[in-house]
């Protein structure tokens, strides 16, 4: 049941590139993953439900966009948040090119919103937690698209085309567009090995980012009233159970 409620948020380092594919394939390999097992779950026993899940992620690509039938959509809301912009601004125009249209084609591949973040400038702290606020509360979503990679990229799935995003460099032996621009990244920043994570990233000052940090625990928040509601509910119904057997007896 919580995946009809499930929101994802990747947040990657843009003054760190030798970071940032490592970072996506990793983790969107995982939610994939974990996504497809969930909807198998849902779809034997609630296939209408499980149906509707994937129908809403389409839709905001609509039966028109000519790229749906060549997308990877993964059928939960996931939002790829690109911080530090501030760094990233000063970087040579050619790197921040292949690194804007690789995430804009990462993100548009697998059905995800992609937007870009400093805590030190004020319109994207408001335009991102406009965004986080529209994931959280379902609020008004700004729907002014900014690809240019020479400014503050800003784009939310379905708004975006791989006619837009213009073909990577053919090279051989990659197999997909995907993969082209995989390579494309990988030869002009090689990624540092994996680091190892720990047990817990979200607790780790390494990883902070206020706004982000406190919709997660907002989020916390909301999944240990459901549990605790969920244990009520449970101990209702063995407690009526009880009482019903015993009645039974008497």
């Amino acid at each position: 049941q919580c995946v009809k409620n499930l929101s994802v948020v990747i947040c990657v380092d843009l003054s760190k590139p030798e970071t940032i594919w490592t970072t996506l394939e990793s983790l969107l390999n995982t939610i994939k993953l974990r996504v497809k097992k969930v909807i198998a779950e849902l779809k034997r026993d609630c296939p209408s439900e499980a149906n509707q899940l994937v129908a809403e992620c389409l839709a905001r690509y609509g039966p028109d966009h000519p790229d749906k039938d060549n997308l990877d959509i993964i059928p939960v809301p996931i939002t790829i948040i690109g911080s530090k912009y501030d760094e990233f601004q000063n970087f040579d125009p050619e790197k921040k090119k292949i690194i804007s249209k690789t995430l804009r084609y990462v993100a548009h591949h697998h059905g995800a919103h992609l937007c870009y973040f400093s805590s030190k400038m004020e319109a994207l702290v408001m335009k991102t937690r406009g965004l986080l606020g529209h994931l959280v509360f379902k609020t008004q979503l700004s729907k002014t698209v900014v690809t240019d990679h020479s400014k503050p990229v800003y784009v939310l799935a379905g708004m975006d085309a791989m006619s837009q995003i213009g073909q990577p460099p053919a090279i051989v032996g990659s197999r997909s567009p995907l993969d082209q621009w995989k390579q494309l990244f990988l030869s002009t920043f090689p990624q540092e090995a994996e680091a190892v994570l720990p047990e817990d990233p979200t607790k780790d000052s390494k990883y902070n980012e206020s706004i982000i940090d406190s919709v997660r625990i907002q989020k916390d928040e909301e999944l240990e009233r459901f549990k605790k509601l969920q244990e009520r509910k449970m101990r209702e119904e063995v407690s009526s159970g009880i009482n019903a057997e015993y009645g039974q007896a008497s």
